[in-house]
């Protein structure tokens, strides 16, 4: 599917895509990311688009699927496009990344937080902080804000971003003195939870860590509360609009996450304005800002290259440096991803993600 988001007499457009879960399990969570890129693609044009010539998006689905996000990417290369943004779900971008790091095109993900996925190339970056220390980050602030002693951590098995996340929370959490009491797993189509939950309320934890995704995570809290855990939970910043799924039984929970709109930076101030304009709503996915600057990294990496050359593209992108996005300012290491980007803890109060602290790396 192609989306026309500009059109110029006589100029080749310059071809990029967007490899996203447009259906499937992960469509819901991908979807507010997809009118970011799309918004984000409108403002390039509206300002003359790149290297004098209208951007063409490519919108291609990988049906929430790591075969399907693999398809994705070979249609990304067919159809010969400068780069890609996405995937967002980490276990996709393990899938995408390797296609078109064989094919010499940059892509730069919204949301692929498990370390894996820049190590599988010098063509592959992302945007957002990794989950060794998103992961630590939670450890930290259960210990010392929440002064939680022990811990259970329920994890799902079937997605790599669940499991890894979850390696990190433990490690850290027993580093700095805190016990884990179980450590739990469910399947990523579950509905019961009941085994793994009758444990987790027998062992009485301080907390309860579920780094998984909305829909899963929000079925467990409520679940959890209806049989008498008492524990906080806490989560990964997967977490985005979990009251749909947990209802009042998420209030008082805690997650990390990417942006909030409460965050000070200019460009956030500018986004919010812009989305309110054509929407006439408010961000309130806390991870769709990271799909707005990952396409508005890739453009900038194109002006200042002057081309649509794959090495020299990817050359501008590592090269980029204090470039100042919604979701802070964005600098890459030498392995793609971004040096000292915050994690943010929010709170769910009164069905809101209620902006609580951040933590510098």
């Amino acid at each position: 599917m192609e989306a026309l988001t500009f059109s110029s007499e006589g100029a080749e457009p310059v071809k990029l895509g967007a490899v996203f879960s447009i259906t499937g399990i992960a469509a819901t969570h991908n979807e507010p990311l997809i009118e970011m890129v799309k918004l984000a693609a409108d403002e390039i044009n509206n300002e003359g688009g790149l290297l004098g010539r209208p951007v063409r998006l490519i919108m291609l689905d990988n049906k929430s699927t790591p075969i399907g996000s693999r398809l994705a990417a070979e249609q990304a290369v067919r159809a010969k496009v400068a780069g890609v943004i996405g995937a967002h779900w980490s276990s996709h971008s393990l899938a995408v990344a390797p296609v078109l790091q064989q094919a010499g095109i940059p892509m730069i993900s919204p949301g692929s937080t498990n370390p894996k996925v820049t190590r599988i190339g010098n063509y592959v970056f992302r945007v957002c902080f990794i989950d060794s220390f998103q992961g630590a980050a939670m450890a930290k602030f259960a210990y010392a804000d929440l002064r939680a002693r022990s811990a259970v951590v329920l994890r799902n098995i079937d997605e790599e971003y669940s499991i890894k996340l979850a390696e990190y929370f433990m490690n850290a959490f027993k580093r700095i003195g805190g016990k884990v009491l179980l450590d739990g797993s469910y399947r990523g189509k579950a509905v019961d939870f009941a085994d793994v939950l009758k444990e987790t309320a027998r062992l009485g934890p301080d907390a309860v860590y579920i780094p998984g995704y909305t829909r899963d995570s929000g079925l467990l809290i409520k679940q959890a509360v209806s049989i008498g855990v008492k524990a906080t939970f806490l989560g990964g910043d997967a977490w985005d609009e979990i009251h749909r799924y947990g209802g009042n039984a998420v209030e008082g929970s805690y997650h990390s996450a990417p942006w909030h709109p409460d965050v000070p930076f200019q460009k956030s101030i500018h986004l919010k304005k812009i989305y309110r304009q054509k929407y006439d709503l408010g961000i309130k996915n806390m991870s769709a800002p990271l799909a707005y600057d990952a396409f508005m990294v890739l453009a900038d990496a194109i002006k200042r290259a002057g081309t649509l050359d794959g090495k020299r593209l990817r050359d501008a992108i590592a090269q980029t440096t204090g470039f100042n996005g919604a979701t802070g300012i964005i600098s890459f290491d030498e392995n793609g991803d971004p040096r000292d980007k915050e994690v943010f803890i929010l709170k769910l109060e009164k069905e809101r993600a209620v902006y609580y602290k951040a933590i510098k790396p």
